[in-house]
């Protein structure tokens, strides 16, 4: 055996031994963790399938809450702001404050968004209007005709003294931050931007795993325009021509804007160096209005699980339907039991998902859970027109909960996301026209599978806590 044949070996041999010590350590530390055991499996299989990188995307991906490295982030406590006295007689909303999420206001106007060029008309309006202060975050931020627009009002904005402050995930937006010269005459004019836990500056102390998916839009502290609609072409649209993705948007104009306007101030100081003052606006014209709205933050920001843990309870209360509506649908297994009991009550179980969506492994990972709910008869709505990326639920005729977060465990633990619940009659029946404009364009049902594809989705069923 020549030198170099034994230099090889030794280096496999020393690899091996290195890679064998930390799969041992990691293991030790979820164990010391005191994660569930299907998160230990789950690791456990991507460890030993793949050991020589498994320990790396570990290490990555594994940090749930915020650890001591991002440990700068101030947790989200919003203010008691013109919640209603007492409370609501609906366990939810109980629940919800319990949870030390503020109550439902209900000074408040509502309008639901229909399709994009809707959504693309109303933020341009109000964009344009804006007096004050304009702060928007988003976890994709385009290069396209849509941006150029918005960047040239927003540009106008600032040049008119207008507080302008953009917050983009450094991950979903990382094109934007490897090429921000779009943003330059932003900022020439005052406005400002940061990118959210920018693992270009900081790879170490910035994880992968801690993403923003909030999105919002709040002028003057007044107006906030939210849901599952990102900025870019994919998203919106100035013609109705336009194939884009089906996604839902909402408007708030009153008291719980000042909720979203808190959220924001949490994100962007935890970037800067910068406190931020969140002004109460003067319009109160509008406050008159009954929707009742109460505004439901979740993330490693957020001291407790109170948006899993609400959707949990809504569940098990739901007494005639439950209506579901997500992009990506990877439940654990305490949601899916939910279900099925629930479906076992008697309650009406609609599960609307695009029929191919833009995340491969998220489709496959889905088809063990859906098969398990199609054989309880649970219904299984695939829309067939385009990519449907919009998330809400309807739990009877009680609750809407529309916002950012996909039905899977990355939107309820690990990104930073928001929702709002409606409790009015009113928005409640028009997010449920909304959704039932979605079935004439659905196949209904997963079609038999082989043994082999059955299989391989269960392998991937059992990966889901890891993903």
């Amino acid at each position: 055996m020549n030198l170099d044949m034994i230099i090889v070996y030794a280096t496999l041999h020393i690899v091996t031994i290195i890679t064998f010590f930390l799969a041992f350590f990691t293991i030790a530390h979820m164990l010391f963790s005191r994660k569930k055991p299907s998160h230990m499996i789950a690791w456990t299989v991507v460890i030993i399938a793949i050991p020589y990188i498994g320990v790396l995307i570990y290490l990555i991906f594994n940090g749930r809450k915020i650890t001591k490295s991002v440990s700068k982030k101030k947790k989200v406590e919003l203010q008691k702001i013109y919640e209603i006295d007492n409370g609501l007689d609906i366990p939810i909303e109980r629940f919800l404050r319990r949870s030390n999420i503020t109550g439902a206001t209900n000074t408040n106007e509502f309008y639901l968004c229909k399709n994009s060029v809707d959504a693309y008309e109303k933020i341009i309006n109000a964009l344009q209007n804006a007096q004050k202060c304009i702060y928007i975050s988003t976890y994709i931020f385009g290069n396209d005709a849509i941006t150029q627009k918005l960047l040239e009002i927003l540009t106008q904005k600032a040049k008119e003294g207008v507080e302008v402050k953009l917050l983009f995930d450094a991950f979903g937006s990382l094109s934007l931050e490897l090429f921000p010269k779009t943003l330059k005459a932003l900022k020439k004019e005052g406005g400002e931007y940061k990118f959210f836990m920018s693992v270009l500056k900081h790879p170490i102390k910035n994880r992968l795993n801690f993403r923003n998916h909030r999105k919002m839009i709040i002028i003057d502290n007044f107006t906030a325009i939210s849901g599952g609609t990102n900025l870019s072409k994919e998203y919106l649209s100035a013609d109705t021509n336009n194939a884009t993705w089906r996604d839902l948007s909402f408007i708030i104009n009153g008291t719980a804007t000042l909720h979203y306007a808190e959220i924001f101030k949490y994100d962007w100081e935890s970037q800067t160096e910068e406190e931020l003052t969140i002004i109460e606006p003067e319009k109160k014209e509008v406050f008159k209005t009954k929707s009742i709205i109460q505004v439901v933050p979740s993330g490693p920001d957020v001291n407790n699980d109170a948006l899993y843990e609400s959707i949990l309870y809504a569940l098990f209360l739901a007494q005639s339907r439950v209506w579901i509506v997500t992009p990506y649908f990877v439940p654990d297994g305490a949601l899916m039991d939910a279900l099925i009991i629930a479906k076992h009550r008697g309650v009406d179980i609609k599960l609307i998902l695009p029929k191919t969506s833009d995340q491969t492994l998220a489709d496959i990972s889905r088809s063990g859970f859906l098969r398990d709910l199609q054989k309880e008869e649970i219904e299984i709505l695939f829309y067939k027109t385009n990519m449907l990326h919009a998330k809400a639920m309807l739990i009877d005729d009680e609750i809407a909960m529309i916002g950012s977060s996909n039905f899977d465990a990355r939107s309820f633990f690990y990104n930073f996301e928001v929702m709002s619940f409606l409790y009015s009659k009113e928005d409640i029946i028009e997010v449920e026209k909304w959704i039932e404009t979605l079935f004439r364009d659905c196949d209904v049902g997963l079609k038999p599978a082989g043994k082999i594809r059955i299989v391989f989705e269960n392998f991937f069923k059992m990966l889901s806590p890891a993903l």
